[in-house]
C-alpha cells in the first residue's frame, strides 16, 4: 500500500491521513497503527521478508517493532511520497488522541481498525497496542524513548491520552507499533503535486510530464519554479488558442561586440493544444501550480 505508483493508490494511502490543528499544532497523522502486512511490504524492499506468508488476519494486526525499525519504515515511504514522515512527538501523540474514549478490555492484540475510531478518525489510540514517540525520556538520555496508549494487556480503566511508559529504543519484548505523520505543510504540498500530475495525465495522457515540488520536467527539459523571470509562469492557460503552454527554458545567446563577447538569455515555451472542453481543467491545473509556486517562494 505505501509503495504503489499510480495515483489512485497513492490518493488512497493519502486519505487515510487525518489533519490535526489544534493548541499550536497543525500535523496529519495516520488513522491507524501500521500493520503487520504493510511493513512486511517493506521487508519485502529489503530483502528481510520471512518465506512465511502472512495470512489476512495476520496481515492487519498492528505492526511490532523497535523504535529503529520504525523509523527505517518512515525514512522508505518519505522518500516514496517526498513526504518527511516521522514519529509524533509525545505532545502531538496525545493531541491526536485527546478524543477518545475508554477502549473494551481485550483477551489479545486486535486487527488495527477494529476499534471504534475517536472524535478524529484515529483507530487504536488507547489499549491495543503501545506506540514509538520521537520525545526521549530525558534531555540526558536518549536512549530511552516515550511510548503512548497503552496495550490490551493493560487495565481499560487506567488507560488515557496521558498514558505512558519510557522503554529502551531496541525494544523488543514489549507490544510496541508506531504510525506516521508529517507536518501540515509538506503534507498539503503533496497533495497539491499529486492532484497536479493527475491532471496533467488527464488534459496530456501521451506527453511526459511531471511536475514536482520545486520543478518540472517536460519531456527533456527542467523548468525550475525559482528561475523563472517575475513576468513570466510556469504554467499559462490560452483560451483563444486553447493551449496551455508550459514556461519557461532558458536559451542562451551570445553576442559578438568586438573583443567583448556577452551573453543573452531568452525565455522560451513549450505549447501543447487541448480540446476546448478541457480548458477548466487546464486553468485548475495553472491554479494549482501557482500555489504551490508561492508556497516555495515564502
Amino acid at each position: 500500500m505505501f509503495f504503489c505508483t499510480l495515483h489512485a493508490q497513492e490518493e488512497t494511502f493519502l486519505d487515510d491521513f487525518v489533519e490535526i490543528k489544534t493548541d499550536g499544532h497543525h500535523f496529519y497523522i495516520y488513522k491507524y497503527a501500521i500493520s503487520a502486512g504493510e511493513y512486511n511490504e517493506s521487508l519485502k524492499l529489503w530483502d528481510e521478508a520471512s518465506t512465511h506468508e502472512l495470512s489476512d488476519e495476520e496481515a492487519n494486526l498492528p505492526a511490532l517493532v523497535t523504535k529503529e525499525e520504525a523509523e527505517r519504515y518512515l525514512a522508505d515511504i518519505s522518500d516514496g511520497y517526498y513526504i518527511p514522515f516521522r514519529l509524533p512527538s509525545e505532545t502531538e501523540w496525545e493531541l491526536a488522541a485527546k478524543r477518545s474514549s475508554t477502549p473494551k478490555r481485550m483477551k489479545e492484540l486486535s486487527c488495527v481498525g477494529c476499534s471504534a475510531p475517536n472524535e478524529y478518525g484515529l483507530f487504536g489510540m488507547l489499549g491495543n497496542v503501545w506506540e514509538w514517540t520521537s520525545t526521549p525520556e530525558t534531555e540526558e538520555n536518549e536512549r530511552y524513548f516515550i511510548i503512548k496508549g497503552g496495550d490490551f494487556q493493560e487495565q481499560p480503566k487506567g488507560l488515557s491520552p496521558k498514558t505512558r511508559f519510557a522503554v529502551s529504543e531496541d525494544m523488543e519484548d514489549m507490544n510496541i507499533g508506531f504510525r506516521p505523520m508529517a507536518n501540515a505543510q509538506d503534507f498539503e504540498t503533496m497533495l497539491h503535486i499529486n492532484k497536479a500530475n493527475v491532471i496533467v495525465k488527464a488534459l496530456l495522457p501521451n506527453e511526459d510530464i511531471t511536475i514536482y515540488q520545486h520543478d518540472m520536467q517536460v519531456g527533456e527539459f527542467s523548468m525550475g519554479f525559482g528561475d523563472i523571470p517575475p513576468e513570466s509562469f510556469p504554467i499559462t492557460v490560452d483560451e483563444d488558442s486553447h493551449q496551455i503552454i508550459f514556461c519557461c527554458l532558458q536559451n542562451l545567446e551570445f553576442e559578438q561586440d568586438g573583443a567583448l563577447e556577452t551573453e543573452r538569455i531568452t525565455y522560451l515555451g513549450l505549447p501543447f493544444y487541448l480540446d476546448p472542453s478541457q480548458l477548466s481543467l487546464a486553468k485548475e491545473l495553472e491554479q494549482l501550480v501557482r500555489q504551490l509556486m508561492e508556497t516555495q517562494n515564502n
